[in-house]
Order: C-alpha cells, then structure tokens, then sequence
C-alpha cells in the first residue's frame, strides 16, 4: 500500500492524524470504506490508492448534471 498522505497535488495532511475515507463516487453509487491517500486538486476529495486514478469515482469528471450512481 503507498504511504499515506500521498498526493495527486493540493495541499498534504497538514499534520493530521484522522484517517481519511475514499470520498469516490461509483458508477453504481457504492461507497468505498478504503483510507483515502490521494488527494485531487480538482474535486478536493481524497481518494484510495484504487480509485485515485479511475476517472469513474471523481465527481469532477462527470458530465454536468450528473451525480454518480445509476439514473
């Protein structure tokens, strides 16, 4: 697993110890209970080392009007 605090850019923990949830947003509106690493300057939501990369779970990347999840 990558060291936690990790950043995609942003600012980091600023010396926090409260560990962090993934804040993705599922294509099928599922949440994920993995500790969040990654941080998207876009959006502002922390991510896990999963899903940080996958454009499916930012909500930065959906179309506008869009809120994740199934219709």
């Amino acid at each position: 697993m990558a060291a936690r605090g990790a950043l995609m850019g942003g600012r980091g923990g600023d010396g926090e110890n409260l560990e962090r949830l993934c804040q993705g947003v599922s294509p099928n509106d599922e949440p994920c209970d993995f500790p969040a690493t990654v941080h998207c300057p876009t959006c502002g939501r922390w991510f896990c080392d999963a899903h940080a990369e996958n454009e499916e779970w930012h909500s930065c990347t959906l179309a506008p009007g869009e809120e994740g999840g199934e219709g």
